[in-house]
């Protein structure tokens, strides 16, 4: 079985393989668009095309769907929280793959992101409603998945239900399922995996229920414990959960942490200058051996650090958390272990868990 995984972000990229690896599936994240066509031997591959923040043709986000039309599941993985160009992504998928419906999915329960009457809500509250709707980079305006796509100029049904959405499909090219439950997007993956005229867009959330419910292959030998005595916490992301999570990783622990401060909400430039500068220290920490681990909150951030070191690989290992993956950063001069989470999951612990895993004392 090959399942191919387009996104759009760099944490998005990763999370999105580390629910298959951990059940032994053979696995890779890719970070070149020229590369989608050189892994046929690989089950289960995720593409960053990089464009969440950058404004971009849509022309790696179609490439990648022609590349990888043929393919078993073909899954648009976008922002749970509707960040990006959830509806013009969708679409290029679905035109250039050649497939001919849509069902989408963008409920992510365990991360408290449900979808009801086709809008997408956090914690309960329309994800418009809350800190999102500010977001400095991207702010979300919109949470009902029809309105957003109607912008677009596309027709999307509303589907109560697994069931309900298969009898819609018969009718529409694109429908958007509510689900409030994991129990919910089970019943979608049952239906719908190796759905070959299909294109399945959505969350880690959805992703995530295609890793329970697809039949295991063979288990893979599982790979040596990643740790590591020196981590530095990189927080790039300005998503007040994000603050607050810091807040409670420096009173409870001794940590070395770079981040970015309230001034990039200021300008353009100066977001781009705060982010070259805290690329720079940590590539020369991790150049110098003063840093063998990370733990990095913000897509962007967590990609542009990558993108500075030499001849990276990445060997995704498992989530620490859902939606947050624990994996292998290989490069020219060495490897060290990295973990990467979305601004806005979590609850008040999760950096520190995530510190506590790379310095071993949680498993």
């Amino acid at each position: 079985m090959r399942i191919r995984i387009i996104t759009d972000d760099f944490t998005s990229a990763l999370d999105g393989t580390a629910c298959f690896a951990e059940r032994g599936w053979d696995t890779a994240a890719l970070l070149r668009p020229e590369d989608a066509t050189n892994v046929a031997a690989i089950a289960v591959v995720s593409l960053d095309t990089d464009t969440r923040e950058h404004a971009v043709t849509g022309e790696r986000v179609a490439g990648a769907a022609r590349a990888w039309g043929d393919a078993d599941i073909l899954v648009l993985q976008f922002d749970s929280t509707l960040r990006g160009r959830v509806a013009n992504d969708c679409m290029s998928v679905l035109t250039a793959s050649g497939r001919r419906k849509l069902l989408i999915a963008p409920a992510f329960p365990a991360g408290g992101r449900t979808t009801e009457a086709g809008c997408v809500l956090v914690d309960g509250v329309p994800v418009h409603e809350t800190a999102f709707g500010g977001d400095p980079t991207l702010p979300v305006r919109e949470s009902s998945v029809p309105v957003l796509f109607l912008a677009q100029g596309v027709q999307v049904a509303v589907a109560q239900d697994a069931t309900h959405a298969k009898v819609l499909l018969e009718e529409h090219d694109a429908v958007v399922m509510d689900a409030r439950t994991e129990d919910d997007l089970d019943a979608l993956v049952g239906l719908f995996a190796g759905s070959r005229d299909l294109v399945l867009a959505g969350s880690t959330g959805l992703l995530r229920a295609l890793a329970r419910a697809l039949s295991q292959p063979d288990p893979a030998p599982q790979p040596a414990a990643l740790s590591c005595r020196a981590p530095w916490l990189v927080v790039g992301s300005l998503n007040p959960r994000s603050r607050r999570q810091l807040d409670v990783a420096r009173e409870n622990c001794r940590i070395n942490v770079l981040a970015t401060g309230s001034d990039r909400l200021l300008d353009e430039a100066l977001t781009e200058a705060a982010l070259r500068d805290l690329v720079m220290q940590v590539t020369n920490l991790i150049a110098s051996g003063a840093c063998d681990g990370l733990v990095v909150t913000g897509g962007e951030t967590a990609r542009r650090i990558v993108d500075a070191l030499p001849g990276v690989s990445l060997h995704v290992h498992r989530e620490i958390l859902p939606g947050v993956p624990l994996f292998e950063v290989r490069t020219s001069k060495g490897s060290f272990p990295m973990i990467t989470k979305a601004g806005g999951f979590g609850d008040d612990d999760a950096l520190l868990t995530c510190l506590d895993v790379l310095t071993g004392v949680k498993p």
